[in-house]
C-alpha cells in the first residue's frame, strides 16, 4: 500500500515539475492582454483628452438638450437651439478620444449614441409623428434615467396609467381586427338560411359598433400586474456572482489571443471565440443590471420585484428556438429608443402615404408588419456602427448588415411559426440548433471590427484574473 502511495506521490510531483518547467513558463506572455485595446494605434485623427474632460463634453451637450426641453419656447425655437447641441453630441466622439481608458470610451460613445437618437426623436421625429411639441419635466427626466434598467413608470399612479394604456391599445387592436374580419363574414353568409341571415346581421351590427369605437380609448379599469412574491436582494446574489465569475474568466482567456491567431483558427475554434464574445456582451450587461438593482434595493430597503426590473425575468437567449424568440430574450436596454425612432415613424409613414393606396389588405398588413420591424433593426445597426466608427474609425457597413439580416430572420421565423409551425411539430432541440447555426454563421459581421481592433480587451482590462496574472508575473512568481 505504501509503495502505491509513494509511486502516486512521485508521479504527482513529476507532473507538477513538468507544468512548472521554465520552458513552459517562458512561453507565457509577460503581461496581459497580449494586444491591448489602445485606441490611438488605430487612428491618428482624433484628439486625445483626459477622461474627466471627455465625459464633461457629453454632459454639456446631452444635458443641454434635456434642459432645453424644460423651457417654454416654441417648437421651432427649440429645434433651432437644439441643432448645434445635437451636432456637437454626434461629432464629439468622432473628434476626441480617450487613449488610456477604452472601456470608459465605450461607455461614453454608447451613451452619446443613445442620447443622440433619443433627442432626434424628441425634437424632430415625434412632433412630426404626433403633432405634439416636445415637453419634459423632472419626473420625465427621472423616468428617462431609469428606463434602460428598470421598467417604467415606477410610481403606483404612473404604473397604473402605463398598464391601462397598454391594455387599451391591445383592446383597440382587437376591435379593429374584428371590424376588418366581420364584414367579409357577413357578406359570405348573406345567401344562407334565415338563421344565417340573423347571424350576418348581428355580425354587421357588431362590426359597425366596433367601427364607432375604432381609434378611441377603451374605458376599462385595469389592475396592473404586481409581483406576488417580491424577494430580498440577497436571493439574487448567487446569480450576480455567476455573472461576475463568467465576466472574469472569459476576458482572461480571450486576453491571450491576438487577432492574427483568431484569423488562423479553423471553424470550430472560431465559432467558440464568437460565442465567447457574444457571452461577454450579454453577461456584462446582465452584471451591470443586477449590480444596479442590488445597490438600489440595499440603499432603499425595498424588496426586489421582477416585474419592475428589465433583465431579471429574461431567459438566456442561447435556448431560443427562433430568431424572433432570441431577440425577445435578448436585453432590452435601448429597445424603446429604436422602437420610437425606427418602428413608430416607419409605421406612421406607411399608414399615412403607402398602405391606404393598396387595395390588397393582406399585402398592406404584411408591409406594415415587415418594414417597421426592419426599421428597429436598422436603428440598432446604425447605433452599433456609430460606436465602432467612433472607437476605431473602422470601415462602416458590417454592423448594419448584421442587424438587417437578423431583422429579416426575425420576420421569417415569425411567418414560419404562424404557418408551418401550426401544422408541423418540430422538436425544440432542432430549432435551437438551427438558431445557433444561423447566429454563429452571421456573427462574423458583428465580430469583425470587435476582433480586429481587440475590442474584447476593453473588458479584459477590468478582469481581476488579468490583474492578478500581471502582478504575479511582474514580481517573478512564475
Amino acid at each position: 500500500m505504501m509503495d502505491v502511495l509513494t509511486a502516486s506521490t512521485a508521479q504527482l510531483f513529476s507532473t507538477m515539475n513538468k507544468l512548472t518547467d521554465n520552458s513552459i513558463l517562458n512561453s507565457l506572455p509577460e503581461s496581459l492582454p497580449v494586444t491591448p485595446c489602445v485606441l490611438a494605434q488605430h487612428n491618428n485623427t482624433q484628439i486625445p483628452i483626459q477622461d474627466s474632460l471627455y465625459f464633461t463634453i457629453f454632459f454639456i451637450f446631452g444635458g443641454g438638450l434635456y434642459l432645453l426641453l424644460l423651457f417654454p419656447f416654441t417648437l421651432q425655437q427649440k429645434r433651432w437651439m437644439a441643432a448645434p447641441l445635437v451636432a456637437g453630441l454626434f461629432a464629439a466622439p468622432l473628434i476626441f478620444t480617450s487613449t488610456n481608458s477604452p472601456g470608459f470610451q465605450l461607455v461614453h460613445v454608447g451613451a452619446c449614441g443613445c442620447v443622440l437618437m433619443r433627442m432626434i426623436d424628441l425634437y424632430y421625429v415625434r412632433p412630426w409623428r404626433t403633432g405634439k411639441e416636445p415637453t419634459f419635466n423632472l419626473e420625465d427626466w427621472w423616468t428617462e434615467t431609469w428606463q434602460p434598467f428598470r421598467k417604467i413608470p415606477m410610481s403606483k399612479d404612473q404604473l397604473q396609467r402605463f398598464e391601462l394604456e397598454l391594455q387599451q391599445n391591445r383592446l383597440r387592436r382587437e376591435r379593429e381586427s374584428q371590424a376588418e374580419r366581420e364584414p367579409s363574414a357577413s357578406s359570405s353568409n348573406a345567401d344562407q338560411s334565415t338563421k344565417g341571415d340573423e347571424k350576418s346581421t348581428a355580425s354587421s351590427s357588431s362590426a359597425a359598433t366596433a367601427e364607432t369605437v375604432k381609434g378611441k380609448p377603451v374605458q376599462q379599469i385595469y389592475t396592473p400586474r404586481v409581483d406576488p412574491n417580491p424577494q430580498h436582494w440577497s436571493v439574487y446574489l448567487p446569480r450576480w456572482l455567476f455573472y461576475a465569475v463568467i465576466m472574469d474568466i472569459i476576458p482572461f482567456c480571450m486576453s491571450f489571443l491576438t487577432y492574427e491567431q483568431i484569423e488562423s483558427f479553423s471553424i470550430i475554434p472560431r465559432l467558440l471565440v464568437n460565442t465567447a464574445v457574444a457571452a461577454m456582451v450579454i453577461f456584462d450587461i446582465s452584471l451591470a443590471n443586477y449590480t444596479i438593482m442590488i445597490i438600489w434595493a440595499t440603499v432603499t430597503g425595498d424588496l426586489v420585484r421582477d416585474t419592475e426590473w428589465t433583465l431579471v425575468r429574461h431567459y438566456f437567449p442561447g435556448l431560443a428556438t427562433s430568431s424572433a424568440e432570441f431577440w425577445r430574450q435578448w436585453h432590452h436596454l435601448f429597445q424603446y429608443i429604436w422602437v420610437d425612432l425606427g418602428f413608430k415613424p416607419t409605421l406612421h409613414l406607411l399608414r399615412q402615404y403607402v398602405t391606404p393606396k393598396i387595395s390588397n389588405r393582406k399585402m398592406a398588413k404584411a408591409i406594415e408588419m415587415v418594414l417597421p420591424v426592419m426599421g428597429v433593426f436598422l436603428m440598432s445597426g446604425l447605433m452599433h456602427e456609430y460606436i465602432v466608427v467612433a472607437m476605431w474609425h473602422a470601415r462602416p457597413g458590417s454592423m448594419t448588415a448584421f442587424f438587417l439580416l437578423q431583422g429579416a430572420a426575425t420576420i421569417i421565423s415569425k411567418v414560419l411559426y404562424q404557418t408551418v409551425g401550426q401544422k408541423v411539430n418540430v422538436p425544440p432541440v432542432i430549432l435551437i440548433t438551427l438558431t445557433w447555426i444561423f447566429n454563429l454563421t452571421t456573427a462574423f459581421l458583428f465580430m469583425e471590427p470587435v476582433l480586429k481592433y481587440q475590442g474584447y480587451n476593453a473588458i479584459a482590462n477590468q478582469s481581476m484574473l488579468v490583474h492578478a496574472y500581471n502582478l504575479l508575473r511582474s514580481n517573478g512568481v512564475f
